[in-house]
């Protein structure tokens, strides 16, 4: 996640509108919007200042990278989007019958009530 992302969900969240937020902190609407696009990289300080003025407390964790999923994401994202629904569905059907599975199993196993 991008700084401009942390600010547009903590904005959005607060339920303010690009020109409050700015008039918070003496910001333009238009920077505001140009670093929640992107086009603009605040530092980790401005981001901060940002998250804070719509009321939440940014909190900090590192954790390892976990690249794992790549590979997999990548695949899915050349599917047009019609594939990718036609996958989440038989996905879930794998899921609901794996799951009546499980439920019969234990139920036979389970004795009297």
């Amino acid at each position: 996640m991008k700084g401009g992302d942390l600010v547009y969900l903590a904005r959005t969240k607060a339920g303010l509108t690009q020109a409050q937020l700015g008039a918070y902190v003496g910001m333009a609407q238009n920077a505001v919007s140009r670093l929640e696009r992107g086009e603009v990289d605040a530092g980790f300080g401005t981001v901060v200042e940002l998250v804070r003025a719509c009321g939440f407390e940014p909190e900090i964790t590192l954790g390892t990278h976990d690249p794992s999923y790549a590979r997999d994401v990548r695949s899915r994202l050349a599917l047009t989007p019609l594939e990718r629904l036609e996958l989440g569905v038989n996905l879930v059907s794998v899921a609901q019958a794996a799951r009546r599975a499980a439920l019969s199993s234990r139920g036979s196993h389970d004795g009297p009530p």
